[in-house]
């Protein structure tokens, strides 16, 4: 009998074992992505689809806080959906993006559940399903939140003599000492007014340079600000064409002379 009890109890543990590795062989080969986390958020585990994903091992990701992975703007949503889940909310369905190993973002749908000790979450890939006029938007406001605080604007505007603003950021109060509502459609406060009398003509030639030779231009000229003081700026810009080659616009950022503009440069890329 006691052989056949410790028998019985090899055999057992066989079939856990292999119950196990089976169980971890369809955890690493369905078609999704699939994380385990602890309390904490913590990478506990990952499968192939999670590697696909993020283009990273997932030995790397082990022991690293999940939200790293995240673009900075949703890492809060994140953090608010794993509190309802241990307040006792049912599973958690939402959109998040995500940065992959080269800085690329991917739309992801992200289905999170508590599991005792912790989280487990799938993840889909949907940024192809994902509109991009949505996708752009989301790139300006990240844009943006990252200009708000620096002395500079970006802008989109009509080639014309007011240099009628249909897009203003909020770095416009920054810079010139006036709200971006002011200057967006404005006929009593124009961009042009606000640029020093001296420079208004000679910006308008360079403008229209780059323009008939459809190539970006640059040049240096002084700001008029809310507060009657003056500032030296920089300006760089192009065109914006139709596809039959029409001019369409302007669009550019407007940045205090001695902010670095290598640094401006390697920001605003991001909005064209």
């Amino acid at each position: 009998m006691k052989r056949l009890i410790r028998y019985l109890g090899r055999l057992g543990g066989r079939v856990a074992r292999a119950e196990a590795e089976a169980g971890a062989l369809g955890f690493d080969e369905l078609p999704v992505a699939l994380i385990q986390l602890d309390a904490a958020g913590t990478m506990l585990r990952g499968n192939r689809g999670w590697e696909l994903l993020s283009g990273r091992r997932v030995g790397d990701c082990l022991g690293l806080d999940h939200r790293q992975f995240l673009h900075i703007e949703d890492r809060n949503l994140w953090q608010q959906a794993m509190q309802g889940l241990e307040a006792g909310a049912a599973p958690w369905v939402g959109s998040l993006r995500y940065l992959g190993s080269a800085g690329e973002l991917h739309w992801v749908e992200v289905r999170l559940a508590r599991r005792p000790g912790g989280f487990v979450a799938s993840l889909a890939d949907i940024s192809a399903q994902v509109p991009v006029h949505q996708q752009l938007q989301a790139r300006h406001r990240s844009l943006n939140n990252l200009l708000d605080g620096l002395p500079l604007m970006v802008y989109r505007c009509r080639n014309n003599r007011h240099w009628s603003m249909e897009y203003v950021s909020a770095g416009c109060l920054e810079l010139t000492g006036h709200a971006p509502q002011a200057l967006v459609d404005s006929q009593s406060l124009t961009f042009n007014s606000l640029i020093h009398p001296q420079d208004r003509e000679r910006v308008w030639r360079r403008v229209q340079e780059g323009v008939r030779a459809a190539r970006p231009f640059a040049f240096d000229y002084r700001l008029l600000c809310a507060d009657g003081s003056e500032k030296a700026v920089s300006e760089r810009g192009r065109g914006i064409y139709s596809d039959l080659g029409d001019l369409l616009g302007l669009e550019g950022v407007v940045m205090q002379r001695d902010l670095d503009p290598a640094c401006v440069q390697e920001i605003v890329a991001g909005f064209y």
